[in-house]
């Protein structure tokens, strides 16, 4: 073992700094990206000053619907501030809750409940005010339904005793249960299922676009060992080289497994195992196949050129670029073509896994001819 490892550090001792690059290579690069795309998605949004003149308990829960609004970035500010930010074109325009907005729309009065401030230079003043206008008669009609049901059970004497939040509440636990708004298209004599919004990259597939490249640089040594003059010196040792290819193989995976690790815990609130195994399989795949590459190279040149292309192909057939489950739909093979889609699935894929099983036989079998 000391031999081993002794044998190891002279090897890498040249190439220490590079091995080390391309190991935190994937974590850093998605962290960077992350957070460029997140400052991208900020700077998009449109600043909206919001004044909470009632600050009430259905005035606050219509703000917060409010920030639920992707293109929107609301800011609560007072209203001195927020005019002073809108004069100085940092605000696109000016809503401000007036004071008895609860008590008008308990009322059932929906007239007057908020002011609107913008200037020549609100471009999206217009497409904002519908925006919260629409919100804000969806809360009235709310408040009408609810005077309607109290009306309702005081004629008929009911012994059901609601409140008038109560009944608010259930008429949107309805209203999110029947997706009263909600219409699936489709084409004719053919089923429509809902949708759900997809997203172009995330964090996890960055990572595995990046992670992919690092695996195939970062056993390059298969290839410069492997075909170096020196490795017929073996044959006269008491460790043989399959023993050490293995063994390096196995120590350079238990590193990568450690980033992996450092990986998950910095992207994910929460540890859990069933995802952790599924990295784990994912960097077992990139691993299998960077060998399956590199036993059938003679130069790393010829290696170099392929990586890039074969990276490319496996993350847009794992939909780490663009989402593919309208394709996996109709044809399931596509979930098999590469370890990305299991991934970001958060799956563990049996056709790889048997595919890691039979590479490892494969490669021991044709290193062992080589120095039988």
């Amino acid at each position: 073992m000391k031999i081993f490892l002794y044998t190891r550090m002279l090897l890498l001792k040249k190439q220490a700094f590079s091995t080390l690059i391309w190991l935190v290579m994937p974590l850093v690069l998605t962290i960077v990206l992350v957070q460029w795309m997140t400052d991208v998605i900020e700077d998009g949004q449109i600043p909206i000053a919001i004044v909470d003149e009632d600050n009430s308990e259905l005035s606050k829960a219509f703000i917060q619907e409010l920030q639920l609004i992707d293109p929107l970035n609301i800011q609560v500010m007072s209203k001195q501030k927020a005019l002073y930010a809108l004069e100085k074109n940092q605000m696109d325009s000016v809503f401000i809750v007036k004071r008895n907005f609860e008590k008008q729309l308990r009322n059932n009065k929906r007239n007057y409940l908020i002011d609107a401030y913008s200037t020549n230079r609100s471009y999206f003043y217009f497409a904002v005010k519908e925006n919260i206008s629409s919100l804000a008669q969806r809360k009235a009609t709310q408040a009408k339904a609810a005077h309607e049901v109290k009306n309702l059970l005081n004629k008929y004497n009911s012994d059901i005793h609601w409140s008038f939040d109560e009944i608010v509440v259930e008429g949107q636990q309805r209203e999110e249960r029947y997706e009263l708004l909600t219409v699936n298209f489709s084409f004719y004599n053919k089923s429509s299922t809902p949708t759900e919004k997809d997203v172009l990259l995330t964090p996890w597939g960055i990572w595995a676009f990046f992670t992919l490249i690092s695996t195939f640089y970062l056993l390059d040594w298969i290839i410069k060992e492997s075909n170096h003059p020196v490795v017929v010196r073996w044959l006269q040792t008491k460790i043989s080289y399959i023993t050490f290819f293995f063994s390096t193989l196995g120590v350079y995976f238990l590193i990568m497994l450690g980033m992996d690790f450092l990986t998950y815990q910095l992207l994910e609130t929460q540890f859990v195992w069933s995802e952790f195994l599924a990295i784990v399989v994912f960097r077992l795949s990139c691993v299998a196949l960077a060998l399956f590459v590199a036993v059938h190279m003679k130069n790393t040149l010829g290696y170099y050129f392929i990586t890039p292309i074969l990276t490319l192909l496996l993350a847009f057939l794992g939909g780490a670029f663009i989402p593919i489950e309208s394709l996996v739909v109709k044809w399931p093979i596509l979930s098999e073509l590469s370890p990305v889609y299991a991934l970001l699935q958060w799956d563990v894929s049996l056709s790889w896994s048997f595919f890691i099983v039979l590479l490892c036989i494969y490669v021991y079998r044709k290193e062992s001819s080589r120095f039988a």
